[in-house]
């Protein structure tokens, strides 16, 4: 009974994270699966067993987003991926023309340090203004 009951509600459990995932993390339908279905969370839900399919949405996206910076820190404490996200920096504030401070306060209002660390090893492969041109897309995107 109860392994029917998770195999019934989990679609719309996924359906309501992803929702949440877009909102939040102003991904397209793609990335924010990828996001999803690729967390020890979902694997977590979607065991016969597992509680997690009953708590909120909120609690689940906010358990997924912890999963996924801790997993990122981890990986991402490496010399390349610092380089990476000071190359954004520096090239983004004069992109725009903004001070360090202007430049810090948007990426922490956005998440865009979070989302630079998420698309490393696609990004940091191509050039400055297909990065800069990134990085404007995600922040316009967010603010919608």
């Amino acid at each position: 009974m109860e392994n029917n009951l998770v195999k019934m509600m989990l679609p719309f459990k996924m359906q309501q994270l992803l929702e949440t995932i877009i909102e939040k993390r102003g991904l397209n339908i793609k990335d924010a699966m990828l996001y999803l279905y690729s967390s020890d969370l979902y694997q977590r839900m979607s065991e016969e067993e597992s509680y997690l399919w009953q708590l909120s949405t909120p609690n689940l996206y906010d358990m997924l987003k912890t999963e996924k910076r801790k997993k990122k820190q981890k990986e991402n404490n490496s010399a390349p991926v610092l380089l990476f996200l000071s190359f954004c920096m520096e090239n983004y504030k004069e992109h725009k023309n903004l001070s360090a401070e202007e430049t810090l306060c948007l990426f922490n209002k956005y998440e865009v340090v979070d989302y630079l660390e998420d698309v490393f090893d696609a990004l940091h492969t191509q050039g400055k203004d297909y990065i800069m041109s990134e990085i404007d897309e995600y922040i316009n995107n967010r603010r919608i």
